[in-house]
This record gives C-alpha cells, sequence and structure tokens, in this order.
C-alpha cells in the first residue's frame, strides 16, 4: 500500500478543502478516544479550539501523544486519507492566539458569512475559557485509494468493476 500514498502537494490540498478531522488521544486508564473537530492548517500544524471544560484538553495536557485523521469524505479531493502522530500543546489563556485563530476558524466552516454573522460568531465563541490546541505532525501516512483502484484496472484485474 505504500506505492498509493498522497503527493505533498495532494495532501495540502486535501488540507485546505476539507475542514473537518478527527483528533484521537488516550484517556488516564490508556483507552483511545477520538472526536472530530473543524481545524485550520497553518504553519504546518492543525489547529482548534475548544473550552477548558472539555476532558480532551487536561488529557492532551498530561498526554500530548496524539493523532490526527484527515479523509476526503464529502469533498472534492479524490479518495485520500491522511494521518498524522502528532504532539499537541494546549495554549491556555492565549487571548491573541484566540483572537488569530477564530477568524480563520469562522472564514473556513462559513460561519462568517457576513460582519454580523461574524460579530455574533465572535461574541459567542472569544471566552475566557476558550483555548486552543496545536498539532505539530511528527510522522504522516497517507493513502489514496484511487491510485490503487488506476493500478489494479491497469492490471487487468479489477473485481470492483463487477460490483
Amino acid at each position: 500500500m505504500s506505492a498509493f500514498t498522497l503527493s505533498l502537494e495532494e495532501r495540502e490540498r486535501l488540507f485546505e478543502v476539507q475542514n473537518e478531522c478527527t483528533v484521537c488521544w488516550t484517556n488516564r486508564d490508556g483507552w483511545p478516544i477520538a472526536m472530530p473537530h473543524s481545524f485550520v492548517w497553518d504553519s504546518g500544524r492543525f489547529w482548534v479550539h475548544t473550552t477548558t471544560k472539555r476532558k480532551r484538553v487536561q488529557a492532551l495536557r498530561d498526554r500530548p501523544e496524539s493523532c490526527v485523521v484527515v479523509t476526503s469524505l464529502g469533498v472534492e479531493a479524490g479518495a485520500a486519507m491522511v494521518t498524522a502522530k502528532t504532539r499537541a500543546v494546549v495554549h491556555d489563556g492565549d487571548r491573541d492566539r484566540v483572537r488569530w485563530l477564530l477568524p480563520l476558524f469562522l472564514k473556513r466552516v462559513g460561519m462568517a458569512a457576513d460582519d454580523e454573522a461574524y460579530r455574533q460568531q465572535m461574541q459567542l465563541l472569544d471566552t475566557p475559557a476558550r483555548v486552543v490546541i496545536e498539532f505539530e505532525p511528527v510522522d504522516v501516512f497517507t493513502y489514496d485509494s484511487k491510485k490503487l483502484r488506476e493500478a489494479v484496472t491497469a492490471s487487468g484485474f479489477d473485481n470492483w468493476a463487477k460490483e
């Protein structure tokens, strides 16, 4: 399967068009847990926001080894999948970082259609309990099932065509 990977350009395109990822971490008992998040990809990192009340915030402080998964499901980006082993940093009390991320986030997810919508969403989200979590990739694995399908079809053996 290692022959059917995404190029750096294809990966960047996926991060540009997809705004949802799955963030994975472990709880104190060692169990893996995952939750979908909208994200911003900037400076080679995934950025999400949430509130300090979420258990994942303390879990990621205690155990920053984490994972972010992005797929092309629902977007025009082929059949792409990316898994990034990440190291998380929880940015607490950094109002400048919150105010940097929120406008990018609102624009990315379409919640800032006009000035009034933007103002309302900023008022709702820009609270003292808001934290930004930065996920720095330390290793990345990609897969493009479209490339696999093309290779199988080119080989003359295509069971998919029979379904």
